[in-house]
């Protein structure tokens, strides 16, 4: 009996906590988002990444031979698909926007 009464407690602890750590994740998100310039340098889009704690996929291992890239910071706490998505040629950004789909 004691276990289910933890159990619901940590239930009710995460239903509260979750939704502060969703909004404070996807404005996080959309700051690092907004930060980001067209022509700005790939190396400087990873260091803005770096400074902003965030994890940057896509850019992997000989992209910028490939001419276009595609790299993008996704959300860990949500349900939905929130994420900042980041376009490039060669070693410079050509878009940034952020894409939230349920």
């Amino acid at each position: 009996m004691k276990l289910l009464v933890n159990l619901i407690q940590i239930l009710v602890i995460g239903v509260i906590i979750y939704p502060i750590f969703y909004i404070w994740e996807t404005e996080h998100i959309d700051n690092f988002c907004r930060e980001i310039k067209p022509g700005m340098t790939d190396v400087r889009l990873m260091e803005v990444a770096d400074e902003y704690h965030l994890k940057l996929s896509g850019l992997e291992e000989g992209y910028v031979e490939k001419g276009h890239w595609l790299a993008e910071v996704r959300a860990k706490s949500t349900f939905s698909d929130y994420r900042c998505a980041i376009s490039g040629i060669a070693n410079k950004v050509a878009n940034a926007r952020i894409i939230d789909e349920e």
